[in-house]
């Protein structure tokens, strides 16, 4: 009895060993499972890649005119409305015009009696020569009536000028359009006192068709376009693509535009360098002293492109890990320093044909071995 107590419980010790063995092989199984884990993977292929940075900008016509009065006086009349249409030359404003046709009338008036005074003289001078001939008087009395003449003749052109001058002040009091364009709000009514030195203009004529836009970007931008493009800030205009203007409400503009001037000074204050683009404007969507958004396209050809997803960055500097023959290893990599917020295009440290972890980079290690798995997939 006591034999067979001993051999079943040899038994029930033998079978708990294996049990235990049996679940020991088991869970190392399982960890050497959960080790290699599966990843997605991407292979590199060359594409090409468009990134757009966008710029806040000020939006004016090519050729604003302010209005300004050229004399001072009364207004008397105003030709236009606000927000109408006008052709170059046509009246814009009236001012008092009674004390400038007076002058005009007393320049005549002046420049007919010098015309009489020159005629005198002239006459005096040839009475003044049959006598020199006859030597009734001597030099002094006929020098005397050629000067009387030559002073005749300076207030006849001095007369001339002062009514030039009187007509031409009361043409100026009819305020005249420099331009075809659109009047912006007219800021003097009736009967109010304008002159040249007044701080605020009577309103602005403004062109629509023809845009210029002025937009602010860093030095370090601008040296990034130059370095981009590989010229001098001279050339970059001509190597620069079309740019897009869009509303600040997010219409875009169907016209494309160029960049056609940078500034050759940046602000002291905030170190940015303005850029100016030109735009036509047959629509008239935008008008003087709007803003808006200018877009300036980069063109990569035969870019590397890799999802942000796919990788991790450390002090600044960028990672993703290479899989080679299943084993990752970490690989820093130069990126185009603008985005589209979803992908990379990678500068420096891949090439087409290699193997990356598409996703969750940020968790693996170091010469890891992972299973891969299309990323497509």
């Amino acid at each position: 009895m006591k034999k067979r107590i001993i051999f079943f419980a040899l038994l029930a010790a033998g079978l708990i060993a294996v049990i235990g063995l049996w679940q020991y092989l088991d869970d190392d199984d399982e960890e050497e499972e959960e080790e290699v884990g599966e990843y997605a993977v991407l292979t590199i292929t060359p594409q090409d890649y468009l990134v757009t940075r966008e710029f806040a900008t000020k939006i004016e016509t090519e050729q604003p005119a302010d209005i300004r009065p050229q004399v001072s006086g009364r207004l008397t009349k105003i030709c236009v409305k606000e927000g109408a249409k006008v052709k170059k030359g046509q009246p814009l404003f009236i001012i008092d015009q009674v004390p400038y046709q007076a002058a005009v009338r007393n320049a005549e008036a002046k420049m007919n009696s010098a015309r009489a005074q020159l005629a005198t003289a002239r006459q005096n001078l040839e009475g003044k020569e049959e006598l020199y001939r006859q030597n009734v008087i001597g030099d002094f009395d006929l020098n005397k009536a050629r000067n009387e003449l030559a002073e005749a003749e300076a207030s006849l052109a001095e007369a001339k000028a002062d009514l030039e001058t009187a007509q031409n002040e009361l043409s100026y009091t009819v305020v005249k359009s420099p331009s075809d364009g659109v009047i912006s709000m007219i800021e003097y009514r009736l009967g109010e006192l304008v002159d040249p030195s007044m701080d605020l203009e009577m309103t602005v004529v403004s062109d629509a068709r023809r845009l210029q836009t002025y937009s602010a970007i860093s030095e370090k931008t601008l040296y990034d376009v130059m370095h981009y493009y590989n010229c001098s800030i001279e050339e970059l205009p001509d190597r620069l693509p079309e740019v897009t203007l869009v509303t600040y409400w997010g219409q875009e503009m169907e016209q494309k535009g160029r960049v056609d001037a940078i500034s050759g000074n940046a602000d002291a204050e905030t170190g940015s360098v303005y850029i100016r683009a030109s735009f036509d404007n047959p629509d008239g969507l935008f008008r003087n002293g709007s803003n808006g958004v200018l877009r300036v396209p980069y063109h990569l050809k035969d870019a590397i492109v890799i999802p942000q997803e796919a990788t991790f960055e450390m002090q600044d500097r960028y990672f993703v890990y290479k899989v080679v023959d299943g084993v990752t290893h970490l690989t820093e990599i130069k990126v185009f320093p603008y985005n589209d917020g979803q992908t990379y295009a990678v500068t420096d440290g891949l090439k087409p044909g290699d193997i990356i972890i598409a996703e969750g980079a940020g968790l693996l290690e170091d010469e890891m071995e992972v299973k891969m798995r299309s990323n497509e997939e």
